[in-house]
Formats: C-alpha cells, sequence, structure tokens
C-alpha cells in the first residue's frame, strides 16, 4: 500500500513538472512577457542641462534654466507633466507614460500617472518634456523633433527636453534631460545708474521683434528679458538670415557680419546684440520699477526696460513724480501733510515720488466692525473728508493707531506691514486724492496714457497682479450726508457709495 502511494506522489509531481514547462514553452513560444518585478516605473531624479550660450559677451539674465511646477495632486492641471517613450527589442514604441510632477507632504515627486511597469520587455526609453499625447508614437528622437517643431505653440510647449537609455535594466530611472532644439535670442541693452551711484546695465524693451531665415519668418517670444526662439536650422548664413526690431518708434533691419555661415547646435543658445541709437531714458517718471538689492542700494529703472536685471528685485511700479519746482514743492507739502521727517527719505537723484505695489493687499477687515468705531480713529483729523490731499500715509496712521482702542480688525496691510524698504516710507492705503494719479494717471482731471491701465501694462512686465475693479481709499468723509470710506472706481470716478468696505482689496502704495 505504501509502495502505491509513493508511486501516486511521484506521478502527480512529474506531471507539476510536466505542466511548469509546457506553461513556460507556451509563454516563450507567444512571446508573453512576463514582469521582471511588480514595482511601478519611477523616477528618481531629473537634472536639466541649460542651453550653453554661443556668444563671448556678457548674458543677460538666462532665458534658460528650467524649473518644473508642481501640482497638489497627480489630478492637478498646473503641475507640470513629461513622458517616457518605452521601446521594444524589435525597436517599436508600445507606451507613451506620463510623469505628474506633485508635492506630497512638502516634498516634490514624479507621479506614474499610468501606472505602468517596469519589465524586461524594455530595451530602451526616451524621456521628454513637456509631455505630449500622440496618436502615433515616436521610437527616436527624430521623429519626436518633428513633432514638436511643428506645433502652433508658444517657447515653452515647444522647447524639447530629451533623455535616452538604450540599456534599461531596473525601474527607477534617473532622466539627465538636454534641449533637442537651439535658441535663437535678442537683446538690447541700456545703463542706469542707481542710488548709490553704481552703473547697472539691462535689457530694453524691443517691439516688432521678428528674423527670417530663408523665406521663413519667426516671431520669438520675450522671456527674461530676451526675446527667444526655437529653431531647428543647421546653420545661419550672411543675409540669408535677416532680424528685425523696433525701439521708441525707431526701425532697424541687421543681419550677421560674418562672411563664413555660423554652424547652429541643439542644446546651444545664439544671442544677437539690437544696438539702438539711445541709451535709455533720462531721470524718472510713471511706469518706472522701483527695485532694491540686498546691500539696501535702489535702482529706478526706466519704464522702457524688458525685465529686471539679475540681483535686482522690483518693489512696485512708479505712478506718480512730485516735482521739486514751486514754492512750497509738492514733495514739501506732502511732508507737511504727513507730518514726516524729510531727512529719512532722500529721494532717487533729488527726485521724490509714488509707488503702487505689486500685489493687492486683503480688505480693510470685517464688515460687521460698526462704522462708528472707524470713524472714531479719524475724529482728531481736521481734513479727514479732503479727497484733493496726498494724504495716504497720515491717515493709515491714524487707522492703525486707533484701530485696537476701537475695537477694529484692520488688516488691509496684513501682506505689507513686516516689510522695510529703504529710502522709503512704510507700506500705507493711498488716500483719494492718490488714487487719482494711479487710475488716472499724471493728468488728475480726466484717464490719461500714464493711468491704470499703462500700470497694468508694466505690472505685466514682471507678473504683478494687475489691478481692476473698485480700488477704496483710506480717505474718511464726515459731512452732513453722513460718514464713511471713499472708494474708486476704475474709471477714476467717486462711485458714490460711503460705508464699511467689504470684500474691495486694498493696493498698498509708498513714497520715496
Amino acid at each position: 500500500m505504501k509502495q502505491l502511494y509513493l508511486h501516486i506522489k511521484l506521478a502527480a509531481l512529474s506531471m507539476l513538472l510536466f505542466s511548469a514547462c509546457t506553461q513556460d514553452e507556451i509563454m516563450n513560444q507567444a512571446n508573453v512577457e512576463r514582469p521582471v518585478t511588480d514595482e511601478l516605473l519611477n523616477i528618481g531624479s531629473v537634472n536639466v542641462n541649460d542651453f550653453a550660450e554661443n556668444t563671448e559677451s556678457r548674458v543677460i539674465n538666462d532665458s534658460k534654466t528650467v524649473t518644473f511646477e508642481a501640482g497638489t495632486n497627480i489630478n492637478d492641471a498646473n503641475g507640470d507633466e513629461l513622458g517616457v517613450l518605452l521601446i521594444d527589442e524589435s525597436g517599436k514604441t508600445y507606451a507613451n507614460v506620463a510623469f505628474k510632477y506633485v508635492n506630497e507632504n512638502g516634498e516634490n515627486k514624479w507621479f506614474n500617472k499610468t501606472n505602468e511597469y517596469y519589465s524586461s520587455k524594455i530595451k530602451k526609453a526616451i524621456a521628454y518634456f513637456p509631455y505630449t499625447e500622440m496618436t502615433v508614437l515616436p521610437s527616436t528622437i527624430e521623429e519626436l523633433k518633428e513633432i514638436f517643431i511643428n506645433k502652433d505653440a508658444g517657447f515653452k510647449e515647444k522647447d524639447l527636453l530629451v533623455s535616452e537609455a538604450t540599456e534599461f535594466k531596473k525601474a527607477t530611472m534617473d532622466i539627465n534631460f538636454t534641449h533637442a532644439f537651439s535658441m535663437i535670442a535678442f537683446s538690447a541693452e541700456a545703463t542706469a545708474t542707481t542710488s548709490k551711484n553704481t552703473e547697472v546695465t539691462y535689457s530694453l524693451e524691443l517691439s516688432d521683434v521678428a528674423f527670417s531665415i530663408g523665406d521663413k519668418l519667426y516671431t520669438p517670444e520675450l522671456v527674461n528679458g530676451r526675446y527667444v526662439c526655437i529653431v531647428d536650422v543647421p546653420q545661419l548664413q550672411k543675409d540669408d538670415f535677416r532680424y528685425f526690431y523696433t525701439v521708441d518708434n525707431q526701425s532697424y533691419v541687421k543681419t550677421i557680419n560674418s562672411e563664413s555661415p555660423i554652424g547652429i547646435e541643439s542644446n546651444k543658445s545664439y544671442t544677437f546684440k539690437c544696438p539702438v541709437n539711445q541709451t535709455g531714458t533720462s531721470g524718472i517718471a510713471a511706469g518706472d520699477f522701483y527695485c532694491v538689492s540686498s546691500s539696501n542700494d535702489v535702482l529706478v529703472l526706466p519704464g522702457n526696460a524688458a525685465g529686471v536685471p539679475e540681483g535686482w528685485t522690483c518693489k512696485g511700479i512708479v505712478f506718480h513724480i512730485m516735482d521739486e519746482s514751486g514754492s512750497p514743492s509738492e514733495w514739501n507739502t506732502f511732508v507737511t501733510n504727513n507730518e514726516l521727517t524729510e531727512s529719512y527719505i532722500p529721494g532717487y537723484n533729488g527726485k521724490h515720488g509714488l509707488v503702487v505695489s505689486l500685489i493687492n493687499g486683503k480688505n480693510y477687515g470685517t464688515p460687521t466692525d460698526n462704522i462708528t468705531s472707524w470713524n472714531n480713529c479719524f475724529t482728531s483729523y481736521n481734513d479727514s473728508g479732503n479727497t484733493d490731499l496726498s494724504n495716504g500715509y497720515r491717515m493709515t496712521k491714524l487707522l492703525t493707531d486707533n484701530a485696537i482702542s476701537n475695537n477694529i480688525t484692520f488688516i488691509g496691510l496684513d501682506l505689507h506691514k513686516d516689510e522695510t524698504i529703504a529710502d522709503t516710507t512704510s507700506w500705507y492705503i493711498p488716500s483719494f486724492n492718490e488714487l487719482k494719479y494711479l487710475v488716472r494717471g499724471e493728468n488728475s482731471g480726466t484717464p490719461s496714457s500714464e493711468g491704470l491701465e499703462y500700470v497694468n501694462g508694466q505690472l505685466s512686465k514682471i507678473n504683478g497682479e494687475e489691478l481692476s475693479g473698485s480700488i477704496p481709499s483710506v480717505t474718511f468723509i464726515n459731512n452732513s450726508d453722513g460718514f464713511g470710506f471713499c472708494l474708486m472706481q476704475s474709471d477714476g470716478q467717486e462711485n458714490g457709495w460711503h460705508g464699511i468696505p467689504g470684500s474691495e482689496k486694498i493696493r498698498p502704495i509708498f513714497a520715496f
């Protein structure tokens, strides 16, 4: 009996072994791929090689460093995505895997959106950025370039980054990106002097910038002070390559000086200077950029600048200049109205003015606060109802000094209150008269070209928050019609409502 049982066990074991061998043979014959690991394909690190600058001259900003934006989750439309093309042994691409850049618990990571597993089927991988959905999957970088160069898209979407792995033996990829195309850039320069008499070179704003290679016309984009464009050409030749630009209504046409063609390589940037017949704007004017350095030096950058030079931070846009002429001068009147000590605000090269913040503040406070409590903050101030005084600094100080004692929750300057800027007042809420200059321009009667639309154009250059809607003033009205805050509409007119400001945002300003 034992012998029979032993024979049965051996027979069963033989059948199992035969079954396993047969299964392996069947899978191999059917070319069914077995996973090497149960790990998801993942990304360990991503490095991007910047465009190499192919010029001996100094680079203005860089217009070339790629930074990735992380989303809040894998479905966030704002997060960046890169793709990985998986290619099998036959050279055919069988998957276009999307990876999403996500901030998880304070750490930025690349997440495999399509849950693609690593397997030995992968013989080559091409990582690229930005991720693009494609009906026909390319199997080489050259095929991928053809898709991107023909895109009707802007600079960022067309600037293809690529990285190829030909020996793919683990689930984690470390990606070293290079730019698949070349970049052509154009810039014009001028100089300005800081408050400490240091000369600073900055890039000038150009208009109608374009260039042609043969019979094809290209339109560059403004990125960090340079006008840049992605190209895929082998060389540039004199007269075959021309570039065009306009500065202060004067147009220019240029070509290269070299008689020999200039070879163009991928991952390289080629900058062409745009000489002009002037050196920038003299003096200061509405629309200039008020900038500071880490050493508390001040640079008022002319309004025709294309961007802020490296090492400087723009704090706001100049929107009104206080002329030193007259007796008393506008600046002296401003100092008196706001009870300032003139000596600690020396001005910029002898000039004083008003600067508007790049961002909104908050609203005044909780709308449920009693209007009488707000009124009590200004009862000792005789000119609290005068809408023709540039007295916002004084009014703001009264409000902040008296808010707590009147049980007012004042939060309007919370986003600005801890910031100190060299040679300026602290941030404050503009008076109604100061809002006239901001909204209507230097002409305080009707809206002018230096008003709100112009300031918004300057804000957009440096990614500032544009002004819109009703702009509240700290000016407090106390007359026979009652008392409350004086507001202004975006067309520069008083909107006729005097009450407690609600959801309207304050736009802080300072004087220099």
